[in-house]
Order: C-alpha cells, then sequence, then structure tokens
C-alpha cells in the first residue's frame, strides 16, 4: 500500500507551568500569526494528490494547528487521534493499514514524537522546529518504508520544493547556487531566509548521517554543514542580539564537536590506505593497524548513536535551532542595509586574511589552522550570501579555496602525526606502538618536507 504522509509539529504554545494542565496549552498569538503566514505558503504542496485527510493529537495546541492547516487547505473534517498525543507509533501503523490505496494524510502531534517517528519512517529522526511540515512518500511494504520528500519550518519558502529538497539529503555541499530560491517574501530579510536554508541543510545532512552512518562523507556532510552556518551567523553577530548568537554559536559548536574525532578517524584511514604501498604489511586491511582505528571508528559511532536514540542530540539541535530563530529575530537591518555591511564586510575580511596569509608562520599548527578556519568562513559568506550582493564573489571564492587547499594538507599532517602518537600511548603492545609511531613519524617528515618547498 502506498500514498503520502505529511507529519506536522503544533506552532508555538504557551510555556509548561508547574500548576498547568499540558493537555490545555494554547497557540500563542505569535505562534498563530506565524502559521497563518507559512500555511498558505505550503497549502499547493499539501493538496496537489488530492483526498488530504487531517489526523490530530487531541491536546489543545495541536488541534488549534490542525484548524489553522485546514483552513489553508480547505479540508472540512479534522479527526483527533489520541496516538498522536502519545507517540504510539505501532497504534498508527494498525490505523494507517485501515485507509486506502493512494492515501494522503496529514498527522499534527508534538516532539519529540515527531523525530522518533521519522526514525520509524526514514531511518533517521529529523528535528522538528515548532510549526515544521514534512512530507514523505510511503510504501508498507517497502524498508524503509518511507522516503523524504521534504522539510519546511515557518520563515522557510515554499519554493525550493521537491527535487531541490530532496537532493539536499546527501551532501551539505550542493548547497551552493540554491539560497536564490529564497528571495525574501514577506518581512523576511535575504538574511534571514539564507540563514533558515543552512538550517534546513543541517537538518537533512543529520538525517543522511544517521541514514548511513558508516559512510564518512556523511558525518563530514553534516560538520561542514554546521560550519557553514556557524560562518553566515559569525558574520552579522554585531547585528544582532549577542546573547542570542552566542548561544545559537556554542550551540551548533558543540554539535559538530560531536563528530569531530570521528571525522579525524576517517581522514587518518583514508591516509593509511594511500599508504598501503609503502608499509603493505603495516597497512593490510585486516592487520592490527587497520583493525585498531575501525574498532576505535565503530566505538564512536556508537556513541554518537546513543546520543541519537536518546534523543539527547536531536534535543540540542532544536535548542541551537531556537537559539539561531531568536537570533534573527533581534537583527534589525533591512535588505539594503544588508548589502551595504556584506559588501563592505566580505571586503573587509579578506584584506584582513590576506595580510595574515602574508605573515603566517607556516610551521605553527595553530596559526595555520585558525587562518584555514578563517578561510573557509570567508569562502562560505561570499558563496552563500550571493543573492544579498546581487552577485557571487568568485575571485574571494577561488583564493579561499586556493587558502583552504594549502593549509589543509599541512594541518591533516599535523592532526595525524598526533592522534598517531596518541595511539601509541594507548596500547601496551609493542609491535602496534611501533607501528604507530613509525606512521607518526611519517606524518610529522611530509609536513616538514612541504614547509621546506615553501621556505626555498
Amino acid at each position: 500500500m502506498e500514498g503520502q504522509l505529511i507529519l506536522i509539529r503544533h506552532g508555538s504554545a504557551e510555556e509548561r507551568t508547574p500548576e498547568g494542565d499540558d493537555f490545555y496549552r494554547k497557540l500563542t498569538e505569535a505562534g498563530v500569526e506565524e502559521l497563518t503566514a507559512f500555511l498558505p505558503d505550503i497549502a499547493p504542496l499539501l493538496t496537489e494528490n488530492g483526498n488530504l485527510k487531517i489526523w490530530t493529537s487531541p491536546l489543545i495546541r495541536a488541534r488549534q494547528t490542525a484548524e489553522l492547516v485546514a483552513e489553508a487547505t480547505a479540508v472540512e473534517e479534522i479527526q483527533q487521534q489520541e496516538f498522536l498525543a502519545t507517540g504510539d507509533f505501532v497504534a498508527f501503523m494498525d490505523a494507517l493499514k485501515q485507509e486506502d490505496e493512494g492515501f494522503n494524510l496529514a498527522l499534527v502531534g508534538h516532539e519529540p514524537y515527531m523525530s522518533s517517528w521519522t526514525k520509524e519512517l526514514i531511518g533517521a529522526a529529523i528535528p522538528f522546529k515548532k510549526g515544521a511540515v514534512a512530507l514523505f512518500t510511503v510504501d508498507v511494504t517497502a524498508e524503509p518504508i518511507g522516503n523524504l520528500e521534504w522539510l519546511l519550518a515557518p520563515g522557510e519558502s515554499a519554493k525550493c520544493k521537491h527535487a531541490e529538497v530532496s537532493e539536499k539529503k546527501h551532501a551539505a555541499d550542493k548547497y551552493e547556487g540554491t539560497a536564490d530560491c529564497y528571495q525574501g517574501e514577506g518581512e523576511d530579510t535575504l538574511y534571514a531566509d539564507i540563514i533558515n536554508e543552512q538550517v534546513a541543510g543541517v537538518q537533512h545532512a543529520y538525517a543522511a548521517y544517521q541514514q548511513d552512518p558508516v559512510e564518512p562523507e556523511s558525518a563530514h556532510a553534516l560538520r561542514v554543514a554546521i560550519r557553514q552556518l556557524r560562518a553566515l551567523l559569525n558574520f552579522n553577530k554585531a547585528s544582532g542580539e549577542e546573547k542570542y548568537y552566542r548561544e545559537a554559536g556554542e550551540d551548533w559548536r558543540d554539535i559538530a564537536t560531536t563528530f569531530g574525532y570521528l571525522r579525524e578517524l576517517d581522514v587518518l584511514m583514508e591516509e593509511c590506505r594511500e599508504l598501503r604501498g609503502l608499509y603493505p604489511d603495516m597497512l593490510a586491511e585486516d592487520g592490527q593497524v587497520m583493525s585498531w582505528l575501525m574498532e576505535g571508528r565503530q566505538g564512536e559511532q556508537d556513541s554518537i548513536h546513543e546520543l541519537i536514540t536518546s534523543g539527547a542530540l536531536t534535543e540540542r539541535i532544536l535548542d541551537a535551532e531556537a537559539a539561531t530563530a531568536h537570533f534573527l529575530k533581534s537583527i534589525s537591518l533591512d535588505d539594503d542595509q544588508q548589502k551595504k555591511a556584506t559588501i563592505k564586510k566580505i571586503e573587509k575580511m579578506k584584506k584582513r586574511l590576506m595580510r595574515k596569509w602574508e605573515e603566517v608562520d607556516f610551521s605553527n599548527h595553530e596559526q595555520t589552522h585558525s587562518l584555514r578556519i578563517n578561510a573557509k568562513k570567508l569562502r562560505y559568506a561570499a558563496t552563500y550570501l550571493a543573492p544579498i550582493m546581487g552577485e557571487m564573489d568568485k575571485q574571494t571564492i577561488k583564493e579561499m579555496k586556493k587558502v583552504q587547499t594549502a593549509l589543509g594538507t599541512l594541518c591533516d599532517f599535523d592532526i595525524n602525526g598526533h592522534l598517531l602518537l596518541e595511539m601509541a600511548d594507548k596500547t601496551d603492545d609493542p609491535e602496534l606502538q611501533h607501528h604507530f609511531r613509525t606512521l607518526s613519524e611519517h606524518q610529522f617528515q611530509r609536513r616538514e618536507a612541504i614547509l621546506n618547498d615553501e621556505a626555498d
């Protein structure tokens, strides 16, 4: 049986109080206004398959959200379902199997159940902001049974739909050139639209990682998506409220750090495979070194999996999204002011970075690592803020990419070398210690060779 499911989290609601009953919490005025502006924009996406049914949690805030969905989509009847309040996925599946082929169901519910249900549908828990809407095509005989088609939240335009949004699940770097689908509708600024687009990118990269955590590029794509978002937030930190900028920046940094060691292991393992021609016995796929690295990666992957299944990591992402939304609301620049400030700041950043490039001590890892990070920030700004400036600063992007590449090799050799020394200290096996130290020395020698070439 095939059809489509639309998961909707209720809009912004009254805060919980110790003496209050959670059942009766209502949508806030701002929550109603936000949904009223957002839902008509996406209504054509919800109804294009026809025969839309709306099921809702009985809780007041969900019922109010469902009523707004019904109004936007011209659906006359709303059915309350207790399993949308309790998160009982088994009960939901029993009800779903009673529906006809080609069903089109909108389900209005709550977190953390929306995230846990996406885990059941597609194998990945996706964080749902308040008012967020996700559409899945479903085949109950398949494994997994669902496929995410798109995910949008209040403040995001529905213009980039199905094909474009679906592509974003696979790699964060595919976002280049998609920001122009978000050309400032309503009261939103172009900057806010671009940030919301980047937040959606993190969500999809997070889902892609969960679907294939063994694939090194899935962890890398998620970290890149978060770094892109942090760079764009950092670009405008002086224009908004510092408290919210700091909260958002720290939250996103902590989430990215969760995947940092996993990424370091992936880079090191790839380097070891490239060195197999020099050390065939030492670096055999089933030998001591690679077995140690693969075991370490599996342990790190298991630790991340525990954070995901417990809901802790998803909750951190939601907190980061909330802080990001508050920061955006605190920025008072309009599009014209933002354009002038953006062009001026990018030019200023470029001059400062190129001056540091002339002065950097390439033998100093901290200096090269810091400069590489700043080059990334500038490249991301020049790339993703292009809709604000009116055109992409291709020359800056090209120059920063060159800086990144040059410094990246030096940084990777340094990180690999120290990581191998740490591993040598952790094992009591003399032969394995020797292997790790030999490989570590090789990394430092290659780094030194590059430095000597630069000096010449």
